[in-house]
């Protein structure tokens, strides 16, 4: 660069970086250095430290392992399913070693996942049909639920004594033999059905912005159905495909909730369990195995975000134009196809709504045996809620984490997005990707490195949690706010906020007067989803709040239920009910206020 236009640039970034934006800035970036990206360089550097020096001790140990890898192949269990005597067979996945079983999980749950949610993403996308607006709602159900809670209820669902097998087998005799489902293929299970609308939302984002000109040109040069599909439809739609195959991966390897709900099985021998399971001595200090299993599993996360996006990036998807494919893609089902577009929504459905059926049943039935359905049905269980004292110690400290943490999340991203929007200088770029780094960094990772980087600081979570709770939570959740502002403020003229300057305004008092209150909308909506998924975060809220257990929230509350009372299923299924509820109704008003669908929301 010449001086000139090196100094063209300073004055640039002088004007734009007013005292207000530094201070912004400061605040953004101080916040993400100290609690996740010293955190996760903390990971890093204890996996590859061994008596003080830098040393691959623990990574071979682990890798040499065959617990963690095994060393061939026959070591290796390939067994997909085995039989339980008499009429049963299990299907249980092979065992291939914790981290292959790990990388195994991931890809077979985004395989699926992507499969499904492409499916129904061009089902809607492209066909008009009766009753069309219903089955839309319907397919975002699992969104109403996390892994853990959905697991709970599935869990009685898919085993061999469960609904599926006493609908199906007994009732309507259509299996020969009773099939049940643990371990890894439980585990595959339970995240497909929960993690497929993210693909859905995405994909089908990507498939209405496709420019209508190249189908069309396609088909006058005579391509037509799936050749059609996969030359041109699937390749343009692929970078929104690609965002939720992304995201799906990323929450599949991370998920802490699943394998605890299925622990006994093989579920067991996954990354985030073995981490969790390990990651303190009995002195209270971070064994150096745990973190380096924590900095596998961030290098497995990382590798495959680079890895989809790098072939992504290889591909071309230019188009001439795009947003018009709702109006002029769109064609009416026929009387075939709308026989065939019911069996598959209906079919996919089915088993989407089994865990959030499961979870209803098990909250408001007092035992449930082999039946088909629960013997009785009762309130105890939500009674049970509302009169245990510890149960409601731990949703109080989750409202309260999950407050404090979503008002830093609504100061802080607000900030973010401001910045990233109306700044235009050199760096933003990179405070973009900061800020949004979270959705790719399983949350078992953070919380090991929290407690690397402050056991025997004043934040030491052995003498209280809290401090770390509302601080995990902040980084973890912080980019639905962060989105939605962001979108907020790029569609509001910024000539409003220079008017004010003109005329006089401060920086502050335009920023507060002006900026604000044209997204305040935008702000509340992405502050809501916040505060809930807050209240559902289950890696870090169970990781760092087994370090002082009454001071955890409501999710280690769940777990602590869940084995440890009596009735602890139908206790837990009444906890999960609640906080899906709560879910539902951030997501109904987020909607609203954002007059628009929570795209912008899950997508990256």
């Amino acid at each position: 660069m010449q001086i000139p236009e090196l100094k063209t640039t300073l004055r640039e970034v002088k004007w734009e970086l007013d005292g207000l934006s530094v201070i912004q800035l400061v605040s953004v970036t101080s916040i993400f250095t100290l609690f996740m990206i010293i955190p996760l360089v903390s990971v890093l550097y204890y996996a590859f430290v061994y008596q003080g020096s830098f040393s691959l001790f623990w990574i071979k140990q682990i890798f040499s392992d065959a617990f963690y890898f095994p060393d061939s192949l026959s070591s290796m269990s390939l067994t997909f399913y085995r039989r339980a005597g008499g009429n049963r067979i299990l299907i249980t996945g092979p065992d291939l070693g914790v981290i292959p079983n790990t990388i195994f999980v991931g890809t077979c749950t985004t395989i699926f996942a992507t499969v499904i949610g492409v499916t129904l993403a061009f089902i809607f996308s492209r066909y008009d049909f009766p009753l069309k607006d219903y089955f839309r709602v319907a397919i975002m159900v699992p969104m109403l639920s996390i892994p853990f809670v959905g697991a709970i209820g599935l869990k009685k669902m898919i085993h061999a004594d469960g609904f599926l097998n006493t609908l199906f087998y007994e009732k309507l005799g259509i299996l020969p033999v009773k099939i049940g489902v643990e371990g890894l293929a439980a585990v595959i299970f339970v995240q497909t059905l929960m993690f497929y609308p993210i693909v859905y939302v995405n994909a089908f984002t990507a498939f209405m912005n496709i420019d209508p000109a190249m189908e069309e040109q396609a088909k006058n040069l005579g391509s037509h159905g799936f050749h059609l599909f996969r030359t041109v439809t699937l390749p343009l739609a692929l970078p929104g495909i690609e965002a939720g195959a992304i995201l799906t991966l990323i929450l599949s390897i991370e998920d802490l909730g699943t394998p605890i709900v299925f622990q006994g099985t093989t579920a067991e021998k996954t990354l985030t369990y073995q981490i969790f399971t390990k990651i303190f001595t009995p002195k209270g200090l971070i064994r150096p195995d745990a973190t380096a299993l924590a900095a596998i599993l961030l290098s497995i996360s990382i590798f495959s975000f680079v890895a989809i996006r790098k072939y992504v990036s290889m591909r071309k998807y230019a188009m001439l134009t795009k947003g018009e494919a709702g109006k002029r893609m769109i064609s009416k089902a026929s009387k075939l196809q709308c026989v065939l577009i019911y069996m598959l929504l209906t079919g996919i459905l089915f088993f989407a709504l089994l865990p959030h059926i499961g979870v209803f049943l098990l909250a408001f039935s007092e035992t449930w045996g082999t039946r088909l359905l629960p013997e009785s049905f009762t309130i105890a269980n939500f009674r049970a809620i509302f009169t245990n004292k510890d149960v409601i110690r731990a949703f109080t400290n989750s409202l309260s984490y999950s407050t404090a943490a979503t008002f830093l999340i609504i100061v802080l991203g607000t900030s973010a997005a401001y910045l990233v929007s109306r700044k235009h200088i050199p760096g933003m770029s990179l405070l973009d990707t900061l800020v949004t780094l979270p959705i790719s960094i399983p949350g078992v990772v953070i919380a090991t490195g929290l407690f690397l980087v402050f056991l025997n600081s004043p934040l030491d979570p052995l003498k209280s949690p809290i401090p770390l709770l509302i601080l995990s939570y902040t980084i973890r959740k912080f980019p639905f706010t962060v989105r939605s502002a962001f979108a907020g403020f790029e569609q509001t003229h910024v000539e409003f906020e220079e008017a004010a300057l003109n005329l006089g305004a401060s920086r502050l008092k335009t920023f507060v007067d002006i900026s604000l209150k044209l997204v305040w909308m935008n702000i509340l909506a992405g502050g809501m989803l916040s505060f809930v998924y807050c209240m559902n975060e289950v890696s870090t809220g169970i990781v760092i709040g087994s370090a002082k257990p009454e001071e955890g929230p409501i999710t280690l509350k769940m777990l602590d239920v869940l084995y440890m009372l009596a009735g602890g299923p139908h206790m837990t299924a009444a906890i999960g009910v609640i906080l899906m509820m709560l879910q539902l109704a951030s997501i109904l008003v987020s909607t609203y206020l954002l007059r628009q669908k929570a795209t912008a929301l899950i997508s990256i």
